[in-house]
């Protein structure tokens, strides 16, 4: 208890005076020292891969992994996974070969979002892994030779090992949750105002000398109803631009979600209409097809409606002007739920060209965007909608076309 007291002074003082980089570099050595592991990492999902934050081995850092390995077996179904390596098929020896180094006993704890609508949510995501290695068998009562143990958050927490040595460690696992959390948003907004303020001042500039120029050479142009209402629309973009700046600050530090009672088929149904509206537009009629195939027997759920239509509009509307651009024929969106032992999924797919690797490595990173005129926010908004809602967004493309997998 002596050494945990001199352990939690320490992370009540990186929480209190660093950065959350050095902050979450501190709780992974903290863990491996209340565990006695002889490595360790935290994983979390960059973009549309799970891929290494921080570890023991600098060389690590940044390496992407598969999601069918055991450390995005524990992210995506929240469970606590102990395995020998060596003879578990989901280990990704890859990470051996660029440390040149066996792993043998790893033990994968997920780390749960800090975002929880409910008490059923919280086995449904995880902001991450926290990974650590040993040498030995830590968990002699486990027989992991030749089949990984896995349980639930809470029934690893009836084994003998938990309490012996690992409770401790679990302690530090929210304190985790709330640095990766902070260093997203720290990382965002940062890029989100920077950007928005150059676009901002620059357009606030060049509408006033727009405005001084045409006064002088037509002194009264602005008389005309029609003008003068051009140019307050432009004006109040500006305005609105600036409005947005605040409002995403507010939405990244303290989105409160207005969870209640709704059918995930519903808002399937308005943002398929959104998105024919959309595609109607500015393709023209017929031009594309968004077709829906719902899943009537998927229940109610606690959800934010509004904020999920805008999630699902923004993924419809990127395929949408996809298959417009690439003039793709019998160009179809199609939208499905399915119901789930978990939950639901959502599959938003499309028959276009397929994304180039640079976009679809980066796809909920802000700023990412091709599109002209584009603020590439609007999957990172989607990203971030989903994170609240406990839900998992995954990617598959090729020449066939995009197809999107959100797990509720």
């Amino acid at each position: 208890m002596e050494r945990f007291e001199a352990l939690f002074q320490r992370v009540l003082q990186f929480s209190l005076q660093k950065t959350p980089e050095e902050m979450l570099n501190e709780y992974l050595r903290i863990c491996m020292e209340l565990s006695g592991a002889q490595g360790g990492s935290i994983l979390a999902e960059e973009g549309p891969t799970l891929q290494f934050l921080f570890s023991d081995v600098e060389s690590l850092i940044g390496v992407k992994i598969p999601w069918d390995s055991i450390a995005g077996s524990a992210a995506r179904h929240s469970r606590v996974i102990y395995s020998y390596a060596p003879t578990d098929k989901r280990h990704f020896n890859g990470i051996d070969t660029r440390v040149a180094k066996q792993t043998r006993y790893l033990l994968s704890l997920p780390i749960v979002s800090i975002h929880q609508s409910s008490a059923a949510a919280r086995n449904l995501k995880s902001a991450g892994v926290l990974q650590l290695l040993f040498d030995e068998n830590i968990l002699p009562e486990l027989d992991v030779s030749t089949q990984a143990s896995e349980f639930s958050i809470d029934a690893f927490k009836e084994q003998p090992c938990y309490g012996r040595q690992l409770k401790e460690v679990f302690w530090i696992l929210p304190n985790i949750a709330f640095g990766m959390e902070v260093m997203r948003l720290r990382q965002t907004s940062y890029q989100v105002i920077h950007e928005l303020k150059n676009k901002l001042i620059g357009s606030q500039s060049w509408l006033v000398c727009l405005k001084e120029d045409l006064e002088a050479k037509t002194p009264d142009l602005f008389a005309d109803s029609t003008l003068k209402e051009d140019y307050d629309l432009a004006a109040n973009t500006a305005r609105e631009g600036a409005e947005l700046a605040k409002g995403y600050l507010q939405f990244s530090k303290l989105y409160t979600p207005k969870f209640r009672a709704a059918k995930i088929n519903d808002v399937l149904r308005e943002s398929a209409a959104g998105i024919q509206v959309f595609a109607d537009h500015h393709g023209g009629g017929g031009t594309v097809r968004i077709e829906t195939e719902l899943d009537e027997s998927i229940p109610p759920a606690q959800m934010d409606p509004e904020q999920l239509k805008m999630a699902f509009f923004n993924l419809g509307k990127n395929a949408a002007e996809a298959l417009i651009e690439h003039k793709i024929a019998g160009a179809t969106v199609r939208i499905t739920s399915v119901k789930t032992e978990r939950a639901c999924e959502v599959i938003i797919a499309d028959n276009g060209p397929g994304m180039p690797p640079q976009i679809a490595d980066n796809l909920f990173l802000p700023f990412q965007t091709k599109k002209e005129g584009g603020t590439g926010l609007g999957l990172t908004i989607t990203k971030k909608i989903l994170d609240i809602h406990g839900a998992l967004i995954r990617c598959q493309t090729g020449d066939r076309g995009t197809t999107f997998v959100v797990e509720f």
